[in-house]
């Protein structure tokens, strides 16, 4: 790639960059009313920058560009030329993302948020995890993970007030909104937020629907619900891996025995038993559904805390831990 592709890249990134952190600012920023749209708007267009910078240095400049054209590809066509899969959960985020981008100025709800909040965040982890993984660029660098997470609003989407507030074509267009992002996951996968619908014989209550699958505004019966947590973002491996970048980078060795290694799953089970940290709401959270074997999920704070107890003592931190786990392990059986 040329001097000057190159220089167009990094100018696209620089962009695509200033752009994510906005769309966090303007999302966590209390002063303002619609957070969801404003968020969504600058989101789009940090994708669609970051994936043409992607685009030019693997296939060429002249493919962000239509045939025979002077207009520049679309998010979405930007999206299908990169990831190809279309049942990947990444494209289907983003397309829910990119269609509150064209249609929320049709339909101003203050709902918005408690709708594409969860969805927001998703799309806010994907972008973290893309332009490390196409660019070898660590957006922390630029602000800390922790404001990496958006200040949700939660609570129940509640259609009787819907209905009270809004004429019956925007009560129409949530339910159906709340429909197409339940049936966008079939799996459960990136669903962050519970929404209850009741059904009732009773005429006059609640908003009328019908069980179909071909229905415009169509509700599906679901028998479990994904309890509406964001803040537990990290399972073992991608919180193993992400410790292992982090010292990396800043050129840390753990040592083990006094043998170097590098951050692996054990040792992050190490920190797991020392601190207790399954069942400590501040660390971890267990995702799993009713019946189903325990999945932890990890918070930024707890793997803050396995960084800077590495950093205070690379050399002989799990060392440490595993004496006195053994310790404790030995005290436990003498009181049995």
């Amino acid at each position: 790639m040329n001097e000057i592709k190159a220089t167009t890249c990094e100018r696209l990134l620089d962009k695509s960059q200033e752009a994510f952190l906005l769309a966090i600012e303007l999302y966590n920023r209390p002063t303002i009313r619609y957070h969801a749209e404003g968020c969504c708007f600058f989101l789009c267009n940090a994708w669609e920058l970051m994936l043409k910078a992607y685009i030019i240095r693997t296939m060429g400049y002249e493919t962000i560009y239509y045939p025979n054209s002077d207009r520049t590809l679309s998010l979405s066509d930007c999206l299908k030329m990169v990831f190809t899969n279309e049942n990947d959960p990444l494209r289907l985020n983003m397309e829910i993302v990119g269609e509150f981008r064209n249609t929320s100025t049709h339909f101003v709800t203050d709902e918005y948020e408690l709708f594409y909040g969860p969805i927001l965040q998703e799309c806010v982890k994907f972008y973290e995890e893309k332009l490390r993984e196409l660019h070898d660029i660590e957006i922390s660098d630029r602000i800390p993970e922790n404001y990496l997470m958006l200040s949700v609003r939660r609570g129940d989407v509640d259609f009787d007030i819907i209905k009270a507030r809004y004429p019956r074509e925007v009560v129409e267009k949530m339910l159906e909104l709340g429909s197409s992002i339940v049936a966008s996951r079939p799996d459960g996968t990136g669903i962050g937020y519970a929404t209850e619908l009741r059904l009732t014989k009773k005429k006059g209550e609640g908003t009328p629907v019908r069980i179909a699958n071909d229905a415009d505004a169509a509700v599906s019966i679901l028998h479990s619900l994904t309890d509406p947590i964001n803040k537990y973002i990290y399972r073992t491996k991608k919180g193993t891996e992400f410790i292992r970048r982090k010292l990396s980078k800043e050129g840390i060795t753990l040592l083990v025995k006094g043998e170097p290694k590098e951050f692996n799953t054990f040792h992050f089970g190490i920190f797991v038993d020392f601190y207790n940290m399954k069942g400590n709401d501040t660390y971890s959270y267990n995702l799993s559904l009713g019946g189903e074997q325990p999945s932890w999920g990890y918070s930024q704070l707890a793997i803050d805390l396995m960084l800077q107890e590495i950093r205070r003592g690379p050399k002989h931190v799990i060392d440490s831990m595993r004496a006195e786990l053994s310790k404790r392990n030995s005290r436990e059986k003498k009181g049995r």
